[in-house]
């Protein structure tokens, strides 16, 4: 499969395919709020959980490996979630088998 290469969330005019192509889509995914995108609303994450008061580790845990169910591609995901209450941030860490037995190590920022 191929795909537009992003850097920074800006179109680099460069192809990213294989294990490259599989982690930009769980990005694109766990970064894209859930019914952001008019064209695919079922696309993202709900990041309820997330941000604001409510924080709580293991429904944003949660959270992730629902999103990352809209993409087969993604096995065996073990996902941990911490805030940073200073500057109201939260950050993602997980690690995942993909498409091909690799594994892989991602980390997702939300402010």
């Amino acid at each position: 499969m191929k795909d537009i290469k992003l850097k920074d969330g800006d179109i680099e005019l460069d192809y990213v395919t294989g294990t490259d192509e599989i982690v930009q889509s769980g990005t694109l995914i766990l970064s894209t709020r859930r019914g952001e995108s008019d064209l695919v609303p079922e696309l993202g994450m709900d990041r309820s959980s997330l941000l604001g008061k409510n924080f709580s580790k293991e429904l944003a845990v949660s959270d992730v490996y629902e999103a990352l169910e809209q993409d087969e591609r993604f096995t065996n995901v073990t996902a941990s979630a911490s805030a940073n209450y200073q500057d109201r941030s939260a950050k993602i860490n997980l690690t995942a088998t993909v498409s091909g037995g690799k594994q892989v190590e991602m980390e997702v920022g939300y402010a």
